[in-house]
């Protein structure tokens, strides 16, 4: 047998299996809500700040400034056509000089550096400040370690060298817990690089003005051997040219006359003297001592060509012609090759004469590559930097509390506002109905659209009325079932509220409780009889219109659960029921019935099929979502005609507090689901 399909389950299981979306801008409210959170890691945070301000020795900080002379920063060597070192270079090589193990050692060595008698700091220690000796919290000289591990702690975060951007400067700082001390290292330190840079100043224009002679003296060798080798080939050049000229002549002579023509004669005549003269300037060019290594490698082709020449046969045209294409060719190539090298050699040679005769001029004493800007000074950013740790503490703490809270409304599933319920359930919430004292049932029901018509309440109330008046023809919705999805929802209330808001607004209703197992409706109405209700009248122990009570509300009626029944879920029946809600409908515009909750017993899954709209109530702060799912899915399942939810009990502020319902009581006497299992009592 074919299965039907049911388009409830599905849409059922799709909720499921999405769940609700807890990370819709409802998220940031709920981090919000949780202020508390915040301020109280930011407090942490402060605190932790504080700690460890008591803990860390404040550092100082020298900072002296060193200008780099960026324009006597000459390349000499083989390769001086690539002037200039770049700016950032030269800047990051005068850095690295500065930090290196030697001008360190150097400064930890001079006496003005052993003369600190603050140079070691105390040792780090987890204990507070106050909480420490003063022995603990002494400095030691510079003399009570050795001067090698004096520059090791130089060298490992108590100098930093660094160029500033897009500038020929050098900061040079020095950190430490003394102030005095941070600024001597920084002047000895520039002191020491200083004298070591004038030490190797002195005698160096002389030695770079002899290197710079002698590679004058050999570039000058070399272009003078290229010009010598190029004039080798002045004449064949100029032959060559000709050649190619009168060949282009004669192939043009060739397509107009025949070869007796007089002028055929003449240009074969002068095309091959032209010929003759450029194969003796080859010979005597590849003799020259300097061109037998270039030609070697063509040498070996050309003979072969020569002797195909001499036979003076049909192939000697020929092969002409080939030793002319190929000596072209390599003269050609040789040509340019010289000519380019006399050029590069001109502009070495001009280069290097330039700077000989720059230094030359310059003074032996002139001015050091790198000169003192400024003097170390410490800086006075004590308070500062305190006020940016506690700061940055506090932030810290500010962002961590917005993290744990985060993670709070991560696991929070509960329904908060009317965002959090409609991403949760899905369904439109049909109105929002504040917590307030006109809920108080302890001094017995009252309708609040009568006590209280223009409070929020009521307000909330004729929303609600409106919403289930929008849905569609009253005929169509005339059967409104009201239920929620645990105990304790306010269903009970909403439901009294909603059936008065319909008889005020003169809709002849009537409430009808269907909870059999815990009613409440007759607590409301306390003036009614109890036993008078439902229970008797699906045992057929009375008739439907005896048990119809009068309200003090106008147009108004209600029919009490009645007496409680042993097995309340075997009077649900069917057929019963159908014929009651006929009946019903037959006398009264709108029938509101008060159901148990969904997920403890089944009794309202039987009880939605005779209804035509179906509301959930849901209280904030009390149904978890898991709840609010299980129980649409449950009412899905059972193909009820769910028109909408109702937030129930939203908080209202009243100074810090939030008030609920009061008197508002659980299910049964734990105020959990067992009650509504124990049918026999």
């Amino acid at each position: 047998m074919k299965q039907d399909i049911d388009p409830f389950a599905d849409e059922a299981e799709e909720i499921v299996e999405s769940g609700p979306n807890r990370f819709g801008i409802g998220t940031l409210g709920q981090i919000l809500k949780r202020w508390w959170l915040l301020v109280i890691f930011m407090g942490l945070g402060y605190v932790a700040a504080l700690y460890y301000l008591s803990i860390v020795t404040p550092k100082h900080v020298a900072v002296a400034v060193l200008e780099v002379d960026i324009k006597t920063r000459q390349l000499m060597g083989e390769e001086l056509e690539s002037e200039k070192l770049s700016a950032d270079l030269a800047i990051a090589t005068e850095a690295s000089k500065l930090m290196g193990p030697g001008i360190l050692e150097a400064t930890a060595a001079r006496p003005e550096v052993q003369a600190l008698e603050k140079a070691i700091p105390p040792k780090f220690s987890f204990k507070p400040k106050y909480w420490r000796s003063e022995s603990e919290l002494a400095f030691l000289p510079a003399t009570s370690i050795s001067s090698t591990k004096l520059a090791e702690n130089l060298a490992n975060g108590w100098v930093e060298v660094k160029g500033r951007r897009n500038t020929a400067l050098i900061e040079v700082k020095a950190h430490h817990a003394d102030a005095e001390s941070a600024r001597v290292i920084a002047d000895t330190l520039l002191k020491v690089y200083l004298e070591k840079e004038l030490g190797e100043k002195k005698g160096g224009a002389s030695v770079a003005y002899t290197v710079l002679k002698q590679e004058s003296e050999a570039a000058r060798e070399l272009l003078d051997h290229a010009e010598q080798s190029l004039q080798v080939y002045v004449a064949a050049r100029k032959l060559n040219e000709k050649i190619l000229e009168n060949r282009a002549e004669l192939i043009s002579l060739r397509q107009r006359y025949k070869e007796k023509h007089p002028k055929m004669i003449q240009a074969e005549a002068i095309y091959r003297d032209m010929y003759d003269r450029f194969r003796r300037e080859i010979k005597r060019a590849i003799t020259v001592d300097s061109e037998q290594d270039y030609w070697q490698e063509h040498r070996q082709a050309m003979e072969a060509l020569d002797k195909k020449i001499a036979l003076n046969n049909e192939e000697s045209d020929k092969a002409k012609d080939e030793w002319l294409a190929l000596v072209q060719i390599a003269l050609t190539s040789r040509s340019n090759l010289l000519t380019a090298r006399i050029g590069h050699q001109q502009e070495l040679f001009q280069t290097i004469t330039k700077r000989m005769t720059e230094i030359n001029v310059a003074d032996e004493t002139g001015p050091a590559k790198v000169r003192v800007v400024e003097a170390a000074k410490v800086s006075k950013a004590g308070e500062k930097q305190r006020v940016l740790y506690l700061t940055a503490g506090s932030c810290l703490g500010l962002a961590a509390g917005v993290a744990i809270a985060f993670l709070f409304s991560l696991v929070d599933y509960k329904i908060y506002d009317v965002r959090s319920l409609e991403e949760a359930s899905g369904q439109p919430c049909l109105a929002a109905v504040p917590t307030s004292k006109l809920f108080d049932l302890k001094q017995g029901w009252q309708n609040v659209l009568e006590v209280e018509p223009n409070s929020s309440e009521a307000e909330a109330l004729r929303n609600l009325r409106a919403s289930i008046t929008l849905l569609g023809k009253a005929e169509r919705h005339r059967v409104v079932l009201v239920t929620s999805s645990v105990p304790g929802e306010g269903k009970t209330t909403i439901a009294s509220e909603l059936a008065a808001s319909f008889a005020l607004n003169e809709q002849k209703t009537i409430l009808v409780d269907l909870d059999l197992r815990k009613p409440r409706v007759h607590t409301l109405f306390p003036k009614l009889d109890q036993d008078l209700g439902m229970s008797g009248v699906l045992a057929g122990q009375v008739e439907l219109g005896k048990v119809v009570q009068a309200t003090g509300v106008k147009g108004l009626h209600v029919i009490c659960a009645g007496k409680k029944a042993p097995n309340p879920s075997e009077l649900l029946h069917e057929t019963e029921l159908d014929k009651i809600i006929h009946t019903l409908s037959q006398h009264y515009e709108r029938i509101i019935i008060d159901t148990p909750p969904i997920l403890p017993v089944s009794d309202t899954r039987i009880l939605v099929k005779h209804a035509q709209s179906v509301v959930m109530v849901v209280r904030a702060l009390k149904a978890p979502v898991g709840a609010v799912l299980r129980a649409k899915e449950l009412l899905l399942n059972a193909r009820a005609p769910l028109a909408g939810v109702v937030l129930n009990g939203m908080k209202k502020r009243s100074g810090s507090k939030y008030y609920g319902y009061k008197g508002y009581g659980e299910y049964g006497a734990s105020g959990g689901y067992g009650g509504y299992y124990d049918d026999g009592k």
